[in-house]
């Protein structure tokens, strides 16, 4: 499993593709996240709107791309969220945390 990546001007965006909720969709990410860092990009936008769910696996991996954006002076976004993925950001107060990228770009 492999998310697409697409780079536009300054920012990176990940688009994830299926619910993560299992390790495997987690490693996409993780691997999908590296790609675009390793290029040297610092704003890096989640598109999630192709996971219906996402449990704590899915949670962890994406406070990790956030944990590392976050030293060295990154931002990591999210596209416009609904649904079960909407309400488990705000329950944990993640929609605090990680700014909205409404742009069009992707």
């Amino acid at each position: 499993m492999e998310f697409p990546t697409k780079v536009i001007g300054d920012k990176a965006y990940i688009r994830v593709t299926s619910d993560l909720d299992t390790e495997t969709a987690g490693e996409a990410l993780r691997s999908a996240f590296n790609e675009v860092y390793e290029q040297g990009k610092r704003t890096i936008v989640l598109d999630l709107s192709g996971a219906q769910i996402i449990n704590s696996y899915g949670i962890g991996k994406v406070l990790m791309c956030y944990k590392r954006l976050k030293a060295e002076n990154g931002v990591l976004m999210v596209k416009p969220l609904d649904g079960f993925v909407k309400e488990t950001f705000e329950l944990l107060m993640l929609d605090k945390l990680l700014p909205i990228d409404d742009s069009n770009g992707q």
